[in-house]
């Protein structure tokens, strides 16, 4: 401690909770190709074939049948797009923006970082509600997982949870290195089951919070309500319909009947929000942690109590 005088685990709660700290670490600390012979009788209009190619798609590889040569209104399948994609098993989900992006969504202040890197990357990949993992490159092996309803997070994204989101007025209760030190004696994952996440744990959640950002970034109800041009495309080897503008993008899967999200770009001030979607019902789930590798409630108690 900074005074040198012994303090009790329940004067650190006291501290974090009177700071209203948000991370994970402190309310856990608080108890808890040719050219298409066909576009001679058959042109395509609004085609983007860029995106293709760059994955080795030519574009006569586009839009093989008549109906995928339509791109649908996005008034008519907006809501739709949310909702078909929150009904699917499993899926993959990248995000990337930069820093300033960062401290808003998940509460991590930009001057906490040093080095040449001014952006982030969260990739949260399972089951939609179930089984999934979350990374995050703010910190070497930072990672969630999750399993029905229970939570473990690595003991490096533990430590830089606290040390990240304690306020600059508050002089740290624990040394990082130490806690480090002493969690990393003991096992490799933290329960923080009970514990408010500073990340999103599951796709369905990381897709809500995309879907709110769409409104409040833009300031609009439906993205319809902007002049948007509309192509096709394809993204990880599927069809998809793109509606753009120099600010804005939203590629969904080329199906009325199911058109889930497949990418996403809005505009930041420092850096766009960049969102990449893949394997839709084929992404791999986690294996959960054996019991010894894991620190639970009790466990962690006692290694704060021997650090105050």
């Amino acid at each position: 401690m900074s005074n040198g005088t012994q303090t009790s685990p329940k004067a650190v709660t006291r501290a974090f909770t009177t700071t209203a700290v948000l991370s994970i670490a402190a309310l856990a600390l608080a108890g808890c190709g040719e050219e298409d012979p066909r576009e001679a009788e058959n042109p395509q209009e609004n085609v983007d074939t860029d995106g293709a190619e760059d994955q080795g798609v030519t574009s006569d590889e586009i839009a093989e049948n008549e109906d995928d040569e339509q791109v649908a209104d996005l008034a008519e399948i907006e809501t739709e797009v949310w909702e078909s994609s929150l009904e699917q098993e499993s899926v993959s989900i990248t995000m990337a923006a930069g820093l300033e992006r960062g401290h808003e969504l998940f509460g991590y202040a930009p001057e906490f970082f040093e080095g040449d890197d001014e952006g982030f990357e969260l990739s949260v990949t399972g089951e939609l509600e179930g089984d999934a993992a979350t990374e995050l490159n703010y910190s070497p092996d930072f990672q969630v997982l999750t399993f029905g309803d229970d939570t473990f997070q690595s003991v490096e994204a533990f430590v830089f949870d606290y040390e990240a989101q304690v306020p600059p007025e508050v002089e740290p209760e624990v040394d990082a290195e130490a806690l480090s030190a002493a969690l990393s004696a003991e096992g490799e994952w933290v329960d923080v089951s009970d514990a408010e996440p500073a990340v999103p744990r599951t796709p369905d959640a990381l897709l809500e919070l995309l879907r709110a950002e769409v409104t409040e970034t833009l300031d609009v109800d439906s993205l319809a309500e902007l002049d948007l041009d509309s192509s096709l495309d394809t993204r990880d080897g599927q069809n998809v319909w793109v509606y753009s503008n120099e600010d804005v993008e939203l590629a969904v899967l080329a199906d009325e009947g199911s058109p889930q999200l497949m990418g996403l770009r809005l505009p930041g001030e420092d850096q766009d929000l960049e969102v990449t979607v893949t394997d839709w019902d084929e992404a791999e789930t986690p294996e959960e942690p054996e019991d010894e590798a894991v620190i639970d409630d009790e466990q962690l108690q006692g290694i704060l109590s021997d650090l105050v």
